[in-house]
């Protein structure tokens, strides 16, 4: 039987058997307002300087270290990465480490994780204003930078990690295991050099477009992000960043924050900005949930031993190296405060705008904001008249009745162009529609289209700026991640002979908006 048939069957038993779900049990909302994360962009100066203050509390007073630890354990971890609850536990995840640096009350308490659009900042270096990520992306400079250290090797929660050892705020805080404090402390961060190396193709718009709308399904999504985007984004940052003990750098809760909105992004558009949905049209809608084997099997007998279900409870533990780890939501567990209220279950996790209390969403900017209101809608995106459904089932579609307590996308206004993109997408449409008349093809128009796109985009990163690498032999045995980046895996194709780009004249294309 397949997995997705499983799903309706055991809905109503696993209901019962697993945690709470329904967000109506969390506790009232603060008089913060409602929670909407911006880019590091976007906040003032007085804002940036309150976030590191906060960081560097959590670092002080040994709350931050238990991120690390709950990314890294064996277990967590195994059902984190490479499942198709890949999203919904980062989710989580980031919840609760908002909801500790709020914990500090005061000045702390209605602070946001900020994300890091580097949607924008990869859009500078494509067109040359700017030549590495370090360059290119204000948080990399404001949160210390790559240079201002020495090489060390620190171990963290027992695993030794190499790199430039950047001491700059609010590294200077940082303290590698539970059991240290004060001098004992490195005080530093691995850091790989961020100002020799340039953004991965998939932080470009052609690619993110192929990665979010080239299948409506969440289990396809979810996998295309982690795998491109995420993974990508980890590789090139390398040092701490390039392992799993990665939460040890605070630039990796920003690059999660953006990872969170593209697929707030993606419910946006494949779901709609629809009112609260009841749990069981929720688990059967796969644009939202598909279930999925697990990585490692339960220890213990449970309906959901081998298979991950929407409504199976989300394992997140922490412990320092060589201790037992304990949930989250044990009371004995230091972070249970902040992940006491937030629902045990994923099946409550799709639709980041009712979470009840925890309800929140986030303020789209640049590029970003082209995406959210264009979705991939080819008709809006190149203004020209296109076959009603020629393209997917993806458009903006209307807001169907939103509850009054929805916490809804705050959309700036942008003069952000990404004009190559429209072009190159222009040209791929008249060609695919050429190429899939000509010959049979499993792939919808839409899809072929935003292929050949992103294929174009990874040529010429790969002969006009910094070379594109491929998963370091560290990132794959960390991780436990397989195959190639998805450029590396085009430009190896390509350069072979296996594939061939079919937009005849895609370099005239590109090099009508871009130097190379």
């Amino acid at each position: 039987m397949k997995l997705s048939s499983l799903i309706p069957l055991l809905v109503l038993a696993v209901s019962t058997v697993f945690g709470q779900s329904n967000t109506e049990q969390l506790p009232a909302p603060t008089p913060c307002g409602q929670r909407i994360r911006k880019s590091w962009d976007m906040l003032t100066a007085v804002e940036k300087q309150v976030y590191i203050r906060a960081i560097e509390r959590s670092m002080d007073d040994g709350l931050y270290i238990k991120f690390v630890e709950i990314h890294t354990e064996q277990m967590t971890t195994a059902e984190a990465h490479g499942t198709c609850m890949f999203i919904y536990w980062h989710r989580l995840l980031l919840l609760g480490f908002e909801n500790m640096l709020r914990s500090y009350g005061g000045e702390f308490a209605c602070l946001t994780v900020p994300y890091w659009n580097y949607v924008d900042h990869n859009e500078l270096y494509l067109n040359g204003q700017c030549d590495s990520m370090e360059a290119c992306s204000p948080i990399l400079q404001e949160l210390g930078g790559s240079t201002q250290g020495t090489t060390a090797s620190v171990t963290v929660n027992g695993t030794p990690v190499r790199g430039t050892c950047v001491r700059t705020r609010p590294a200077n805080h940082f303290c590698e295991a539970s059991h240290l404090q004060g001098a004992d402390c490195a005080r530093c961060i691995p850091r790989g050099n961020w100002l020799e190396t340039g953004f991965p193709p998939t932080a470009s718009v052609s690619s993110l477009m192929r990665q979010l709308f080239s299948s409506p399904t969440i289990g396809t999504v979810a996998t295309s992000i982690e795998q491109g985007i995420h993974n990508t984004m980890h590789n090139s940052l390398g040092g701490i960043m390039g392992v799993l003990e990665a939460p040890a750098d605070p630039i990796f809760f920003s690059h999660h924050a953006t990872l969170d909105l593209l697929h707030s992004l993606f419910f946006h558009c494949a779901v709609g900005d629809v009112a609260a949905q009841p749990l069981e049209q929720r688990v059967a809608d796969p644009r939202q949930y598909v279930a999925c084997q697990r990585r490692e099997a339960l220890p213990i007998r449970s309906i959901d031993r081998d298979v991950l279900l929407p409504e199976s409870n989300a394992m997140l533990r922490s412990g320092e190296e060589g201790v037992q780890a304990l949930s989250v939501w044990n009371p004995s567990n230091p972070l249970a405060p902040f992940f006491a209220s937030l629902p045990t279950s994923y099946a409550a996790l799709s639709d980041i705008r009712n979470l009840g209390a925890f309800s929140y969403n986030y303020q789209y900017a640049g590029l970003l904001a082209n995406m959210f209101t264009t979705c991939a809608d080819v008709t809006s995106l190149l203004g020209t008249a296109t076959r009603p459904g020629a393209f997917g089932s993806f458009r903006r579609l209307e807001t169907q009745a939103a509850n009054s307590s929805s916490v809804e996308a705050v959309i700036m206004p942008t003069e952000t162009s990404d004009q190559w993109y429209v072009d190159a997408l222009r040209e791929a449409v008249t060609a695919t529609k050429t190429n899939l008349t000509e010959q049979s093809s499993s792939s919808s128009p839409m899809e072929a289209a935003l292929r050949e796109v992103e294929k174009m985009t990874c040529m010429f990163y790969s002969e006009c700026r910094r070379p594109v690498t491929d998963l370091s032999t560290s990132f794959r045995r960390s991780f436990h991640a397989q195959g190639s980046t998805p450029c590396s895996k085009i430009i190896s194709d390509i350069t072979a002979g296996r594939d061939a780009i079919r937009v005849p004249n895609w370099k005239t294309v590109m090099l009508r908006h871009l130097n190379c």
